[in-house]
């Protein structure tokens, strides 16, 4: 019988980068998710978890840890600063993973 695998989802202590900021920001509520749907913050660490954990590869599959860290680095150090808002960022994410994977220092 085949047993139901599901990949961990990221967590605080699986980020790779500890420079986030845990509060949110005036007029910024994490309960609030519809509202505050393509609004993205790459400096506040509730909004990266949500983000790398709302990612999935081709079919829907899961990602593991290590690809959603990988992501992490992109958005943390290549993200371009004129990409914003959560849509675009996954997008970007989408269109650049394989070649800025292989730059992933780890």
């Amino acid at each position: 019988m085949k047993k139901d695998f599901k990949v961990p989802k990221i967590t605080k202590d699986d980020l790779i980068y500890d420079d986030y900021s845990w509060k949110a920001v005036p007029g910024d509520d994490p309960t609030k998710k519809k509202e505050d749907a393509n609004r993205f913050s790459r400096n506040e660490g509730y909004e990266i978890i949500t983000l790398l954990n709302s990612l999935t590869g081709k079919n829907q599959a899961d990602l593991s840890v290590r690809t959603r860290q990988i992501c992490e680095w992109m958005i943390h150090e290549k993200l371009p600063s004129n990409i914003q808002g959560r849509s675009n960022v996954i997008s970007w994410i989408a269109n650049n993973y394989t070649d800025l994977s292989r730059e992933y220092p780890n």
